[in-house]
């Protein structure tokens, strides 16, 4: 696309943005006469990874947690100190000089058998412990030993499952059950039951017998007369004896596609609307573990699900690969998705333990990738399409990438691709392989050691507004002889848990993307899913809890620009008129804060016209400031914040201003940064930002803060000509403008910040029906008139197609009680040939189809 005007800034304003350049009004000149690149139609997948109780208990629609007993295992190759896992200290595979990480985790765990609990009623007694004697199989060593003495039919003892934040029983549904026993001398009945919160039955199968010395399967439907979301589900005892459970397995019996092992049916709906080209699994993360020994083995996900070893996740639960390689290919399959199987490198999370296999000893690693790929595609003839035949899939699955570990870098990294790459390019030379380029942008360093690479993974985490300012940033990449794939992106900070604000930014970093199509061949978000009993990362796409879901605003805006792809981008240009006056962007009070540093101020004056309007006096009246976070104090005519900790501030009470300038002196105390001046106050929670001395007292920024502890960069970070000393006053200044301000450090400029425009348009062609295909987002806070002028292309009808998703404020969400109040309405533009006329809704994306006829 090219803009008159080039966007600048990062930050989509919430102060005053609903009056802000209100009379803004656009004109989008669109050429189909001139092609530009082509779009891919393999941009949107999707991504899956086991974080956030994402698939155990989420996707994977096993109710029953810990099914197994196997969840107070210590994670292969760590042990347990102090309450930590902790793993051996061996050399990083990404310090130099052979350096060791000293990363430990918390163990979570504080039970021998988690999720479970038992009880008993009346005089019965029993006592619950898990024991390692004469196990099921191999893959579940333990088993739950339960000891019951004095019971009856009307004394009883109970073990209780909680499921997964509770268990949600449907009315009317029903439940297939499955579980392992063995006993000694217990001549007895077993009743499973699925109880409510209260302790009422909803279901219920009794079991006659379970006199048996050896291990025997157990199977029943249980159908709930009633319902509830927060259920628990019990096995009762009615005699004495001893009895060991294993592998106790619950499912409801509606799955996604009614799959056995399946798929909670609303978390796998969600992911086949969006039509994904592609789905990448397992991770992230979770693929590399958090020492090299606890790394996801696929061998131990496929088979019987009770024969299969569960992986405990980078994010701090296990998870019992019931969702395992199989699973994950027939997903794909069913959705029509290429599967995008990701391996382990031979190396551990580089943010972990980094622990790694010898640069000698790949081999075992690039066997089980080979023999991966063969169980998905080989032939039945091979060792592993046989053993996919057997399980049911004599044909191949789709499995079209691989990737080669997750986030590595660096030339260690690219001699290991290298190898990998020539093992698999030997045997399977039409698969795309995947490079890892860390986290960011593609990196050189680890590019030019790689001999040959079909797809780079860029992983983009970015903050409100960064691709507002950085719309340009594929056209700026040099091409090569690759791809790139965008394997994890999202807008994920300053956007609380993924609001509007968020939206926005994630259409256009989309837009983007997709204007660059000649680069930019592949994308997926990140992350999928997120349990909100147990969220390990600050913004994901669909949330659930064990009984209900949504899917975020930015899940909607993918959907509608993926729906209405166009093929290939035609010439584009948009020219924004502002209005001859415009108002202040900056309106608001000011403030004083720190961050993990120990600060003083004083002398602080506001100065608007020539004329001082205010000015501080901490001695004689300290009353008009609001002293909201931290430890302040007045001393020697200063006010000073002299607790550690992130966020701490003041703000001056009842007070607002638009242009000005700001003058105060600063003296960092002690600490790890210096100074943070907010300026444009909405509230305590609600504020710009100029930090001096942020990352360590290394740079200057402007930054906005939203929901108190949401910060996002709104500028380009600068150095600072010195380090901060301490115990040094220093002059500081904000020259606040009517869309610019200027951050001064001894009267010498630092930065500069500028309100930039907020409209972003691209087209393409659709060649299946000609039909022209406009991508419009107003991040304006106001409506905004738009002339649409089509050249060298004549509209068949006099109606276009509009689908726009809006709301009116930047921290609008969806939510569990409203999950679908903000999603796209489509309604009918009047077109007149070549032109057309809308008004743009106020924070919105839009998608404009003009239908043109094949041309």
């Amino acid at each position: 696309m090219k803009s008159i005007i080039q966007p600048l800034f990062a930050g989509l304003l919430l102060v005053t943005t609903s009056s802000l350049f209100a009379q803004q009004k656009a004109t989008i000149t669109i050429d189909a006469s001139k092609p530009g690149n082509p779009v891919s139609p393999t941009l949107h997948g999707v991504f899956f990874e086991e974080i956030s109780h994402g698939g155990e208990g989420g996707l994977y629609a096993e109710l029953i947690q810990n099914r197994g007993f196997e969840e107070a295992n210590i994670p292969p190759g760590m042990t347990l100190t102090d309450g930590f896992i902790v793993p051996p200290r061996t050399p990083h595979f990404s310090m130099p000089n052979n350096g060791v990480s000293d990363w430990k985790m918390e163990w979570p765990i504080k039970s021998d058998y988690p999720a479970w609990s038992y009880k008993a009623a009346g005089s019965a007694a029993l006592q619950v412990s898990r024991t390692a004697i004469n196990p099921l199989n191999n893959a579940t060593p333990h088993s739950l030993q339960v000891d019951i003495s004095n019971a009856d039919n009307n004394n009883t003892a109970s073990i209780i499952n909680e499921g997964f934040w509770g268990i949600n029983v449907v009315a009317g549904d029903s439940y297939k059950l499955n579980f392992y026993v063995r006993s000694n001398e217990y001549n007895g009945s077993i009743t499973a039951m699925l109880q409510s919160e209260d302790g009422s039955t909803l279901a219920s199968h009794t079991f006659t017998s379970a006199n048996n010395t050896n291990w025997k399967r157990y199977s029943a439907t249980l159908k709930a007369n009633k319902g509830d979301k927060k259920a628990t589900f019990v096995l009762l005892f009615n005699a004495p004896g001893t009895v060991w459970l294993d592998h106790v397995s619950l499912f409801p019996s509606k799955t996604f596609k009614n799959r056995p092992n399946g798929l909670r049916q609303d978390l796998a709906q969600y992911i086949a609307d969006l039509k994904p080209a592609f789905i990448r699994w397992p991770g992230g993360c979770f693929v590399e573990g958090i020492t090299i020994q606890s790394a996801p083995d696929w061998k131990q996900t496929i088979g019987p699900v009770e024969q299969r070893t569960g992986t405990y996740s980078p994010w701090g639960y296990w998870t019992s690969n019931g969702f395992g390689y199989h699973e994950y290919l027939q997903y794909c399959e069913d959705i029509g998705a290429a599967a995008l199987y990701v391996f382990n490198a031979g190396v551990s999370c580089d943010f972990r333990s980094g622990t790694f296999a010898p640069d000698d000893s790949l081999q075992p690693y690039i066997q089980s990738a080979l023999d991966a790929i063969e169980y998905a595609i080989g032939p039945v003839t091979s060792k592993w399409g046989k053993v996919r035949a057997a399980a049911g899939h004599p044909k191949p699955f789709p499995l079209k990438y691989v990737e080669i570990g997750n986030e590595q870098v660096g030339p260690r990294y690219a001699e290991r691709y290298n190898v990998f790459y020539d093992a698999i390019k030997s045997k399977y030379p039409h698969l795309e392989t995947i490079a890892s380029m860390g986290i960011g942008d593609v990196n050189e360093y680890t590019l030019k050691g790689m001999k040959h690479v079909d797809y780079a993974d860029e992983h983009a985490y970015k903050a409100a507004g960064w691709a507002m300012t950085h719309f340009d940033h594929f056209d700026k990449y040099k091409r090569g002889n690759w791809d790139l794939y965008v394997g994890e992106y999202a807008t994920n900070a300053g956007v609380g848990a993924g609001n509007m604000e968020a939206s926005l930014s994630d259409a256009v970093y989309i837009m983007s993307m997709e204007k660059n199509g000649d680069l930019v061949k592949m994308s997926s978000y990140a992350p999928l899913l997120v349990d909100t009993n147990d969220v390990d990362w600050p913004v994901n796409l669909i949330n659930f809890d064990n009984a209900n879901s949504f899917a975020r605003i930015s899940y909607y805006a993918i959907k509608m620009l993926s729906e209405n792809r166009a093929d290939v981008n035609v010439a584009t240009d948009v020219e924004i008129t502002q209005p001859a006056v415009k108002k202040p962007a900056f309106s608001g009070g000011i403030g004083l804060a720190t961050w993990d540093t120990k600060t003083a101020y004083k002398d602080i004056e506001v100065i608007r016209n020539g004329k001082t309007v205010y000015k501080s006096d901490f001695i004689n009246d300290i009353s008009n400031w609001a002293l909201l976070r931290g430890t302040w104090g007045v001393k020697d005519s200063a006010l000073a914040q002299t607790a550690a900790g992130a966020q701490q501030f003041a703000m001056l009470k009842d007070k607002s201003f638009d242009t000005y300038t700001l003058k105060l002196k600063g003296k960092k105390l002690e600490g790890y940064n210096a100074f943070i001046i907010p300026f444009a106050v909405k509230d305590s929670n609600t504020f710009y930002r100029a930090h001096i001395g942020a990352w360590i007292n290394k740079i200057g920024v402007f930054e906005k803060v939203s929901n108190g502890y949401d910060v996002s960069n709104i500028s380009s970070a600068v150095d600072l000509p010195d380090t901060i000393v301490a115990n040094r006053w220093y002059d500081i200044a904000l020259e606040v403008g009517i869309d610019t301000v200027k951050c001064y450090l001894d009267s010498k400029l630092l930065m500069t910040y500028t309100e930039p425009d907020k409209l972003f348009a691209i087209a393409g062609k659709d060649n299946a029906n000609g039909d022209i295909i406009v991508k419009v987002v107003n991040a304006y806070g106001n409506e905004v008139p738009v002339d649409i002028d089509l050249q060298h292309a004549v509209a068949t009808s006099l109606k276009a197609n509009l689908i726009t998703l809006s709301a009116r404020t930047l921290t609008a969400e969806n939510s569990f009680e409203h999950p679908m109040q903000y999603v796209p309405v489509s309604t009918t533009l009047s077109a007149n040939n070549n032109h057309l006329s809308l008004t743009l809704e106020p924070y919105s994306i839009n998608v404009i189809r003009v239908p043109t006829g094949k041309q």
